[in-house]
């Protein structure tokens, strides 16, 4: 464990946490190895805890009607499957690989709502907020710049011929960007 408050002291996040807290948090959320290519979440299951990267690389993809699109890269220091923490009765909305040899700590709501005032978890939850913020923001971006470029269709008049090719709406481009789980 000693190693583990090691490994952890290392992680930005937890640069101003004292080495008797990360212990502790070593205690409360014990580390977890995946090898390179294990599956760590499956699309479409059952979504109760989160993951923060310690060492190693997490790949997350989603399967759509054209395959598969990897959708997210994370290394050490970074979250995966935060919303499971925030969202009750949730699916897998991506599945995740472990790209490498990895190392993550467990996040779940009990360890959350029952870790006091640990400094670890205060950073943790402080980062696991940051993450969300940044990731919110992605998306809304990704939709601002759909809505630019999604140009209004003007309806037919009696005399024009309808076109000959249907329209793309800015609901089907905004499907298209979630792989049509809208």
């Amino acid at each position: 464990m000693a190693d583990d408050r090691q490994i952890l002291s290392r992680l930005y996040l937890f640069r101003e946490v004292a080495p008797s807290a990360l212990l502790d948090l070593c205690r409360l959320a014990p580390p977890i190895q995946y090898k390179a290519g294990a599956t760590v979440f499956s699309q479409g299951d059952a979504a109760d805890t989160a993951l923060l990267v310690v060492e190693g690389r997490l790949l997350a993809s989603v399967e759509g009607k054209d395959g598969e699109k990897i959708v997210g890269d994370s290394r050490a220091g970074e979250i995966v499957g935060e919303t499971a923490l925030f969202a009750k009765e949730m699916l897998r909305s991506a599945s995740v690989v472990a790209a490498e040899d990895s190392r993550c700590l467990v996040v779940d709501r009990n360890l959350l709502r029952n870790a006091g005032d640990n400094p670890a978890l205060v950073a943790l939850e402080r980062h696991l907020l940051g993450s969300m913020a940044r990731r919110i923001r992605k998306t809304n971006q990704s939709m601002q710049l759909l809505w630019k470029e999604s140009e209004p269709v003007e309806p037919p008049t009696s005399e024009a011929r309808p076109p000959l090719t249907k329209a793309v709406s800015l609901r089907d481009k905004i499907a298209g960007l979630f792989r049509g789980n809208l």
